[in-house]
């Protein structure tokens, strides 16, 4: 926890908690799709969990999955007759891929697996089992018990009327439907309620087991006392006016006679140039992602953004490399900037002993004391390139084989100049002009004079055996990052074939 930066909104709101000890709660159902704006929950927790810990107090942080919640509509990619399991707890609907053992934990499982590559420290509890276990069972039994002072907030926070015979128990019905069932009798000495399901069948369920659930709203301050709740975030659409968070508040303080919890109230996160992620309309950016193209801190400091109250438009294309250079610049423990990386990473293609050479012939000797680090960099500059870089980062260095065999579309004056270009180039190997992308421009540029040659069709030599492409990034630059003897070794070769073997060292 001590390598994790603690922001200051953070610091302010632990301030607020007091001593304690304090239960952080977040949580999320599964039902779909748990992409990234999810995240954003569950990393407030975390970093107002970090302030408390940092401070000597003690802070248990939670994340509850509501897998006893019912199947209100089907995610997509998932087959149409699962309509037919609608109401039914996703606990208890089968994986439609049949990799899991439920619904639930199909789409819980990958965000599982996110939360411990980001090193996160958090218990992940589901409520299905906290239902089995008992843990709302006197809360339940209190609930019922003042059904109708619970009916009175709804309505007036709501503005919506109560259908007769509401309850804020909701039982399970033998097909396994929580919806439609009326409640006609409670027997508190069993823990149970009578009721009467939609076809007109009676039944009993008992709430100190998985037999049924509070309704959501209800649950909510339920579940803060049950829990011992201190602190929960929540997104705007919970504390707008009407909201779950006004009813739960007023249910809480009335009704359950507990203490309204901090809370933060974060804003939404959307992809830049597509919306609000939404699992319901497919726009999803899977956690599981993110670390693919950065650390876990990284990941942190992307999604909370500066401030978590405020909107945030995540760019992952054009942006992402300015990001990760601040990101970087913070952390002290690189140099190179992060295009630099995504070229080096695609022209050396994993190598990182290639990588390391020119990197510290480029000046970056610092980025190569750690090789394993460095693979770790290479790889998220690489995944990157591979699934979010705009086409102008693209690069794929080709090999002195393909490279001769694209050379033969050149004439032999695009050839000679290749040739006189790849010398004047190694004579910069090693210099601190190695670097510098303009002068290598310079060079490249001047040497088309002495062949009376239009730059143009010069510069699309250059690209042609490097990149295989007429046009690319700015080539003094480009040489420049890549280091000017892959850049001879590319341009010799293809006017004089004995002088560099395929393979061999950079």
């Amino acid at each position: 926890m001590s390598s994790i930066r603690i922001p200051s909104w953070a610091e302010k709101v632990a301030d607020s908690l007091g001593d304690g000890p304090h239960m952080i709660v977040s949580g999320i159902t599964p039902s779909g799709h748990i992409h990234a704006g999810n995240l954003r929950e569950v990393m407030v927790s975390e970093a107002v969990a970090n302030a408390l810990k940092a401070r000597g107090h003690e802070a248990r942080f939670v994340f509850i999955a509501d897998t006893i919640d019912p199947l209100r509509k089907i995610a997509p990619g998932i087959p149409e007759d699962y309509k037919s399991y609608i109401g039914r707890s996703i606990s208890r609907v089968p994986d439609p891929e049949g990799c899991h053992e439920s619904y639930a934990e199909h789409f819980l499982a990958s965000f599982e697996a996110a939360l411990r590559e980001m090193e996160m420290d958090v218990e992940i509890l589901r409520s299905h089992e906290l239902y089995e276990k008992g843990v709302y069972t006197e809360v339940t039994r209190e609930a019922i018990e003042h059904t109708e002072e619970l009916r009175d907030i709804l309505q007036e926070v709501s503005g919506r009327e109560m259908p007769e015979g509401w309850s804020p128990y909701v039982p399970r019905a033998a097909s396994g439907d929580l919806t439609g069932n009326r409640f006609v009798e409670h027997r508190s000495e069993e823990h149970a309620v009578v009721f009467v399901d939609r076809d007109g069948n009676k039944g009993i369920a008992d709430y100190s087991k998985d037999e049924g659930k509070l309704g959501w709203r209800v649950e909510l301050a339920a579940r803060w006392k049950a829990l011992g709740v201190t602190f929960e975030p929540f997104g705007k659409d919970h504390t707008s006016s009407g909201g779950s968070t006004e009813t739960a508040d007023r249910m809480a303080r009335e009704v359950f006679h507990y203490p309204v919890p901090g809370r933060f109230e974060y804003e939404w996160i959307q992809l830049k140039g597509v919306g609000a992620m939404s699992s319901s309309k497919g726009i999803v950016l899977l956690p599981k992602d993110l670390p693919k193209i950065m650390p876990p801190d990284a990941v942190r400091r992307l999604i909370l953004g500066r401030d978590p109250a405020r909107a945030l438009d995540l760019d992952l294309t054009g942006g992402f490399p300015a990001f990760m250079d601040e990101y970087r610049d913070r952390s002290r423990n690189s140099l190179v900037p992060f295009s630099h990386l995504v070229t080096i990473a695609q022209t050396v293609e994993g190598n990182v002993n290639a990588a390391s050479r020119v990197l510290e012939a480029g000046g970056y000797r610092q980025d190569t004391v750690d090789l394993s680090e460095l693979a770790k960099n290479l790889e998220y500059a690489q995944a990157w390139a591979r699934d979010w870089a705009p086409e102008s980062y693209k690069i794929k260095l080709l090999t002195l084989s393909d490279a001769r065999k694209a050379a033969e579309a050149l004439d032999e004056t695009q050839l000679k100049y290749l040739d006189e270009a790849g010398y004047r180039l190694n004579s910069l190997a090693g210099t601190e002009f190695a670097r510098d992308g303009d002068r290598i421009q310079d060079l490249l540029y001047s040497t088309t004079l002495e062949f009376d040659l239009r730059p143009r069709k010069a510069f699309a030599a250059i690209y042609t055996v490097l990149i295989g492409k007429k046009s690319g990034p700015k080539a003094g630059p480009f040489i420049a990052q890549i280091g000017p003897y892959i850049a001879v070794r590319h341009f010799v070769s293809t006017y004089r074939n004995d002088i560099f073997q395929e393979g061999a060292e950079l």
